[in-house]
């Protein structure tokens, strides 16, 4: 099992980041992964961490079959901050599990980008809220602005979908909608 704490840096090329890098967490917050194996690639600044992937970033947490991390091959400075200020791409391969404060989301895979500070997460998508559960095909999860969007794919006419459950837990009326916008676990 090997563990690895990345330090978060308060800013992602010049501007201040709202929040660390799994939504709901803080800049200051460690990222901590943990998992059965890790190859590191010196050469091309990548980590490789497979078998029962467990990342906790502050407050949430996601779980992967597979978590590839890439790095920024930067020289470093006199400052103590390293590790996270590093990272420039997260992949996860599933089934992916992200679970923050008040909500877990599920999909095939997943991504960080930390160029467009966007999370992404691809493939069967079930974002759960309280009662609300909304599916589709690909969620993206703008960092700065907390705003997420979940879309379907057209191709296999397919539909985002927003319902909100009764308090038996069962879907009384289903609502198809194209792309659903969440602000405060509201569609």
């Amino acid at each position: 099992m090997f563990i690895l704490p990345l330090l978060i840096s308060g800013f992602a090329y010049g501007k201040a980041r709202t929040s660390g890098i799994l939504p709901g967490a803080s800049p200051k917050d460690p990222l901590t992964v943990d998992a059965k194996t890790l190859d590191f690639f010196d050469k091309e600044q990548k980590l490789i961490y497979s078998g029962d992937v467990y990342v906790v970033n502050g407050p949430s947490t996601l779980n992967a079959s597979r978590l590839i991390i890439f790095l920024e091959n930067k020289k470093p400075t006199g400052n103590k901050s390293s590790g996270n200020d590093r990272v420039k791409h997260i992949d996860a391969e599933g089934p992916v599990k992200l679970i923050t404060q008040d909500q877990t989301s599920t999909g095939d895979a997943g991504s960080y980008d930390k160029a467009e500070n966007k999370v992404y997460l691809n493939g069967n998508v079930t974002i759960t809220q309280n009662e609300t559960v909304i599916t589709g095909d690909q969620a993206i999860y703008d960092v700065a602005t907390g705003a997420s969007s979940v879309f379907s794919d057209k191709k296999q006419n397919r539909k985002a979908r927003c319902v909100k459950l009764d308090r038996a837990g069962f879907i009384p009326t289903r609502q198809h909608i194209g792309v659903c916008k969440v602000r405060n676990g509201v569609c």
